[in-house]
């Protein structure tokens, strides 16, 4: 089986952390970002750090086990 614990716990676990976490926590705030509600912009924020974190998951982690697999030469 390609990838790891650390490599899905990066590439799931943080993002989806977030948003089952961080949401509840900021929804009953009033606070603004640039006149988005918190929350939006909470869940905004994490769509391109989700993204990131699928990226860095894949850089750090099962990036040499897929060339091992493809037969790459690197």
């Amino acid at each position: 089986m390609l990838g790891s614990r650390w490599s899905l716990l990066l590439a799931l676990g943080l993002p989806g952390s977030a948003i089952f976490v961080g949401v509840p926590l900021c929804s009953q705030s009033t606070a603004t970002v640039f006149g988005i509600p918190l929350v939006f912009a909470w869940l905004f924020a994490w769509l391109p750090l989700t993204t990131l974190c699928l990226w860095a998951s894949w850089r750090f982690f099962d990036r040499a086990q897929y060339r091992r697999v493809e037969g790459g030469d690197e």
